[in-house]
Formats: structure tokens, C-alpha cells, sequence
């Protein structure tokens, strides 16, 4: 688990977890033509209707035999070592491209691994949280829930 360092502002996030987050992105801008913000993605992963999903997709997958059971990839977090031009950067999510992740992310799944830990009675690896994002059931879910907050920014009731 990372540290909780105020002047962290970016983080790295394991090889899975990065992939699962990147295909977030790429689903919800493909299906409503307007990529999410990495802010929006933390708020969405950190619902209780998302915890509760991902945690009973994480639960599903733990009893189902998986394909490459063998390959383990280490589930640390890495703190950035290298300087970024903001100013000609292109793009919202220019760093999560480039495997930078902003720390409310990191919140979000550390967030879901102690919830799923709460449910399930043992943490989850970063692998199975991966898989789990990437289903076609929550990416929709995600989606749905980005859609909804834009929405409700947008028309206030």
C-alpha cells in the first residue's frame, strides 16, 4: 500500500491496474464520445455501489480458474521519478498514458481492496482487481455512473 504523503500528488500504479484504468478511459470515450478525467474515474471507483460490484466480481473470478494462474506481477505502487512539461502536454489523461496516476486512483483502489478484503475475508491482488475492472459488466457500470454525475453537473434538480 502506498504512502499517505501530502506532497505526492502522482503515483504509479502496478502494470495490471494501470492497463485496467487506461481501458476504462478508452471504453467510456469510445461510448460517449468525451474521454473521462482521472478525477472522475476516482469518484466512480470509490461508490459503495461500485466497491460492493467489483468486490462480487472479484469473488466470482476467485472461483473460477484463471488461464495464466502461473504469471504473479508484484503489487506495489512506485513513486514517480522523472518531471513532466505540463504546459505541452495534449490531453486530459496524458499522464495516466504515461502511467501517472493521480492519488485520489490510488485512494480508489486501495478503497476497493478493503472493502472486498471487509466481504470476502482476504485482500484481493492487484491482479484480480485488474480483471475485475476490465469485465464488460463494470466497465458498463463505470460508464453509467460517469454519465450520471456529468448529467446531474450539468442539469442540477
Amino acid at each position: 500500500m502506498p504512502r499517505k504523503d501530502p506532497e505526492r500528488k502522482l503515483t504509479r500504479l502496478n502494470r495490471d491496474l494501470e492497463q485496467a484504468i487506461l481501458l476504462i478511459i478508452k471504453y467510456v470515450a469510445h461510448t460517449t464520445g468525451t474521454e473521462p478525467c482521472q478525477e472522475e474515474i476516482a469518484a466512480v471507483l470509490k461508490s459503495y455501489f461500485t466497491l460492493d460490484e467489483v468486490t462480487n466480481q472479484i469473488n466470482y473470478l476467485r472461483k473460477k480458474p484463471l488461464e495464466n494462474a502461473g504469471e504473479t506481477v508484484p503489487s506495489d505502487l512506485q513513486r514517480p521519478a522523472m518531471r513532466i512539461n505540463m504546459i505541452t502536454a495534449a490531453g486530459i489523461n496524458c499522464l495516466a498514458r504515461a502511467g501517472y496516476f493521480i492519488r485520489p486512483i490510488a485512494d480508489a483502489i486501495g478503497e476497493i481492496r478493503r472493502h472486498a478484503h471487509a466481504m470476502l475475508g482476504a485482500a484481493p491482488s492487484d491482479q484480480s482487481i485488474a480483471l475485475s475492472l476490465k469485465s464488460s459488466f463494470i466497465l458498463s457500470e463505470l460508464k453509467n455512473q460517469i454519465v450520471h454525475a456529468r448529467n446531474q453537473l450539468r442539469n442540477p434538480d
